[in-house]
């Protein structure tokens, strides 16, 4: 007896059935390329946790985003049992590497150039310049008619003025008497 044609393919493993997308390779964790992200993440995630970044979370978030993302990439192509998928999700997991490269580059090229001679020189002439203009800038200022913090005297002859004398009997010109003057 002999089987249909389907039946036949199926069974032999050809079109139909999932095939590996390389030989000898039983699971996603026995790609090289899986294991070479993965040990870049771990390392990677010792650098955040040694405080290269500080307090800039939004920075942290983003390397650590692109960094867990290759192995995840990886692994989700290799399920997928179809080597154009797998080339696919191959190539996101490279362009996570690149973005994650991209933001340490950023990161050491910030230190370096703080720690550089011509950033000390930059900010050391930027810190003269500024004593160096704050006359400048005090003499383009609108004079004051008042100073700032009158001294202890002028404050209270200042508050006598402003507030009425109840101890003299004389009311607030905005108040009026409520008495009738007819009675």
């Amino acid at each position: 007896m002999r089987l249909p044609n389907v039946i036949r393919r199926i069974s032999a493993g050809t079109r139909h059935a999932p095939q590996r997308v390389m030989r000898g390779v039983q699971r996603f964790t026995d790609l090289r390329a899986w294991q070479a992200c993965t040990v870049y993440k771990k390392a990677i995630y010792r650098l955040i946790e040694r405080g290269v970044y500080g307090n800039d979370w939004k920075r942290r978030g983003q390397l650590e985003e692109s960094v867990a993302g290759p192995p995840d990439h990886i692994a989700e192509g290799f399920g997928r049992f179809n080597p154009p998928d797998f080339a696919r999700f191959t190539v996101m997991a490279r362009a996570s590497l690149m973005e994650s490269q991209s933001q340490l580059e950023e990161v050491t090229g910030l230190m370096e150039y703080l720690q550089s001679p011509e950033a000390l020189r930059n900010a050391r002439r930027a810190r003269e310049r500024r004593i160096a203009s704050r006359p400048e800038r005090l003499a383009k200022r609108a004079p004051r008619s008042e100073p700032r913090t009158p001294n202890h005297e002028q404050r209270t002859a200042n508050s006598e003025a402003r507030t009425p004398n109840t101890e003299l009997g004389t009311e607030p010109e905005h108040e009026q008497s409520t008495e009738n003057p007819e009675e």
